[in-house]
């Protein structure tokens, strides 16, 4: 009787520590997660959120700076698609791996930033350097001289779409003034960086021209398409 007793007694004295060693581990690990949970990740996600809409918002300003108005237009409206499009087929899949979706959306900033790293250049270019774009102005003396007026408006002088300046053969100086904001540039790739700004610097500048006729116009995003153009006419 005493054997048996001494048996069934010893496994019910150690369950006790089993148990109060199980639970100090679980109380233990459990200490962890109210720091990392509470503290660390409503930290990290906002960060992380705002991070990645900057990176955004720079790269896609970069695209759109670095072409013109339809370009941009274009980018616009192809960027507002793919949003609409990458949202939809998020919320048609809620079943979709976390990771996934991370994965997915990393993917996407990554074209984004590549793109705009390649738009960087262009889009820094506000079109006044001629030296930066190739434009080496002539050095010979003008043969004649062709003065531009910026207003009243968005005109040349006064005049929209119409206007026409007469010139010679050879090397022609324009001369720009006017009302301030206006700048003025030739609508031929032989003559990119070549600007004129109607309130800065240069207001002046030579241009080799040959017989024919040449589109000037106002760079300002609209003023073109307002009535800011002419034309120079170069008699053979």
């Amino acid at each position: 009787m005493t054997d048996t007793t001494t048996i069934d007694e010893s496994p019910q004295e150690q369950l006790p520590e089993l148990h109060e060693s199980a639970s100090l581990g679980a109380e233990g690990h459990g200490a962890e997660e109210p720091v990392k949970d509470r503290f660390l990740l409503p930290l990290l996600l906002p960060a992380l959120s705002m991070l990645a809409v900057a990176l955004l918002a720079i790269n896609v300003s970069r695209i759109l700076l670095a072409g013109d108005e339809n370009t941009a237009l274009a980018v616009g409206i192809t960027l507002l698609l793919v949003i609409l499009v990458g949202a939809t087929a998020m919320a048609a899949m809620p079943r979709a791996k976390t990771t996934s979706l991370v994965v997915t959306c990393g993917l996407g900033i990554f074209i984004v930033a590549m793109a705009g790293l390649i738009a960087l250049g262009p889009s820094l270019d506000d079109g006044s350097g001629g030296a930066a774009a190739g434009y080496v102005p002539p050095t010979q003396a003008a043969t004649s001289t062709v003065a531009v007026s910026a207003g009243p408006g968005l005109t040349f002088d006064g005049v929209a779409f119409t206007g026409n300046y007469d010139a010679k053969p050879g090397v022609v100086q324009v001369n720009y003034g006017g009302a301030s904001g206006h700048t003025l540039a030739i609508q031929d790739p032989k003559f990119d960086g070549f600007l004129l700004k109607s309130d800065g610097s240069p207001k002046s500048g030579k241009v080799q021209l040959a017989a024919g006729k040449y589109t000037i116009y106002c760079t300002v995003p609209g003023h073109e398409a307002a009535g800011m153009k002419a034309t120079i006419t170069v008699a053979g």
